[in-house]
């Protein structure tokens, strides 16, 4: 096995200590948390077993949480050193998502805008940019989509958005192509 394989899939903290929770078990806490107090209490409270999956799904959970405007940004400032631990914890682990778990932590940092995400925003952009072929027409719209909310320029990843959106047009749906054209805007 290479070094990444060994280090993925395994808790944040520690590459070979077994985890007190499977990351089914995590992400089934975190896919039935309702509200952003308890999505980040899942993160709280097992963090240290979190691996890669996990810690893309707490952003994805984070961004589609309903809540208002001022609950958000008062959730936001509440929460901001467990979210800075959150970001910190999830740039350890960029190296191993997935083209689909790029694009959804992407998609929830945006979502949730937690302006100190750009940095670890660059960070999957960086990853995203060797592997665009890997993202399917969703990815690659909510990752346009996610950068441009966020006002994150990176002219090479855009290049290789619109030469991926070219030469897969056909598979895009009407919001994919919405998200990306917006994105584009």
């Amino acid at each position: 096995r290479s070094a990444r394989a060994t280090m993925c899939n395994q808790p944040a903290d520690s590459p070979r200590r077994k985890a007190a929770l499977s990351t089914r078990e995590i992400t089934s806490y975190l896919t039935s948390a309702d509200s952003l107090p308890a999505i980040l209490d899942v993160y709280k409270r097992h963090g240290s077993s979190f691996n890669e999956i996990n810690f893309a799904t707490a952003w994805n959970r984070l961004g589609k949480a309903q809540a208002t405007g001022s609950e958000r940004a008062g959730f936001l400032q509440q929460e901001e050193r467990v979210l800075l631990q959150l970001l910190q914890d999830t740039e350890r682990v960029i190296s191993c998502l997935d083209a689909r778990n790029i694009a959804g932590a992407c998609y929830g940092m945006a979502r949730l805008r937690f302006e100190p995400a750009a940095a670890t925003m660059r960070l999957l952009g960086e990853e995203a940019i060797p592997r665009l072929g890997e993202f399917n027409a969703q990815g690659v719209a909510n990752t346009a989509w996610a950068f441009a909310t966020l006002g994150i320029p990176d002219p090479q990843l855009f290049e290789l958005i619109a030469r991926a959106s070219e030469q897969g047009i056909s598979s895009f749906k009407p919001q994919d192509l919405t998200n990306t054209a917006w994105a584009f805007a």
